[in-house]
C-alpha cells in the first residue's frame, strides 16, 4: 500500500532563557547563587541546558 501524504517530522524546540531570567526564576530559586556564577550574560541556555550545567557542577565536572 502506497502512502500519498509525506511523512513530515515535528522539530520540538525548548525556549531559551536569557541568565537574568534564570537566575530570577522560582524553578531554580534553590540553584540561584550557583546559575548566577556559572552561566553566561551573552548566552541563552534552555531548561534541559540548566538542568545539565546544575547536574555536572555537583559532579564536579565544571568547564
Amino acid at each position: 500500500m502506497k502512502s500519498s501524504k509525506k511523512e513530515i517530522k515535528d522539530k520540538i524546540t525548548e525556549d531559551k532563557y536569557t541568565k537574568k531570567q534564570i537566575v530570577n526564576s522560582k524553578t531554580f530559586s534553590a540553584n540561584r547563587d550557583l546559575l548566577n556564577a556559572l552561566l553566561k550574560e551573552d548566552r541563552n541556555y534552555t531548561k534541559s541546558e540548566i538542568n545539565q550545567i546544575i547536574e555536572n557542577y555537583k559532579k564536579g565536572k565544571v568547564k
